[in-house]
């Protein structure tokens, strides 16, 4: 009896995963906005779990701050959003590809610095652990690949689980999955979360060109609209009311930047007038 009640009990999760996946797809595949899609994610993804807190980072300026989360404090957010290792003077420090050098387990998730033989990662390039504090008194930084800030444990969580949002074959971020309670996490159920890693890496980059559709088309509607010019200088007016260069104004409306140089037909007529003023001298 208590056989098949336990397993009764998996074939509903298993069912229960199933429906949350589609659910979760057909959410990522139907919204162009982000982060509104992101935490409706997250927050699904913390009923399925039962897990305490549930964040992503994504990339920004070279760092991965948080840009969704749900049940960490926010002074746990604002001490660990960024990622950077820094020198002495707060500077950011470069690796030897001349990225900006990442910190702790999440940079090694996001650089790749993964090791599948190693229990606590895995093969989809995620890390797992059931306990925290066992894993840091049993392993070296060597073993861990990178100097880790250790400031999960600190903190008290005991299952971490750091999942790698990917398009294709690019780390574009991670899903942050941290408990107080040990023993949370299943190789199955780390393997479902990284599927959903790959459907939002997917989401990411269609919203990314949408933004950049979105953009050229408000540029471009800027341009079809009239705008006043002075028929005697050309300067255009913008809608501050200042009169401006074409060239300022183009950069500004569009981001367009300009080098300068001579036409053939403009070359040839400095030429003339150069030849005409040596003759005349």
């Amino acid at each position: 009896m208590y056989l098949g009640g336990m397993k009764s009990m998996a074939i509903k999760e298993l069912l229960d995963r199933e429906t949350a996946l589609k659910e979760i797809c057909s959410e990522l595949n139907n919204s162009l906005k982000l982060k509104p899609t992101l935490i409706k994610i997250i927050r699904r993804l913390k009923d399925l779990t039962s897990i305490e807190a549930i964040s992503i980072r994504l990339h920004e300026e070279g760092d991965y701050p948080y840009y969704v989360y749900d049940g960490f404090p926010k002074s746990f957010i604002k001490k660990e959003s960024s990622l950077c290792a820094k020198d002495n003077y707060g500077r950011r420090i470069k690796d030897n590809d001349n990225n900006y050098l990442l910190e702790c387990m999440c940079g090694n998730i996001i650089r790749g610095r993964t090791d599948p033989k190693l229990e606590f990662f895995t093969e989809g390039g995620s890390f797992w652990s059931n306990n925290t504090s066992k894993l840091l008194s049993t392993t070296t930084e060597d073993d861990r690949q990178s100097r880790t800030r250790n400031y999960c444990n600190s903190c008290g969580y005991e299952s971490v689980a750091l999942i790698p949002i990917k398009h294709k074959n690019e780390i574009i971020g991670l899903i942050q999955l941290n408990d107080f309670r040990t023993g949370l996490f299943t190789i199955e159920l780390i393997e479902y979360i990284e599927m959903i890693g790959k459907q939002i890496g997917i989401t990411i980059q269609t919203s990314i060109i949408y933004e950049q559709l979105l953009e050229t088309y408000n540029e471009i509607k800027q341009l079809k609209r009239a705008f006043p010019r002075c028929f005697k200088c050309g300067k255009i007016r913008d809608d501050e009311g200042y009169w401006q260069e074409v060239e300022e104004y183009m950069k500004k409306i569009i981001k367009l930047d300009y080098s300068h140089g001579l036409c053939p037909t403009c070359y040839q007529e400095l030429v003339a007038e150069k030849s005409l003023s040596k003759l005349k001298s």
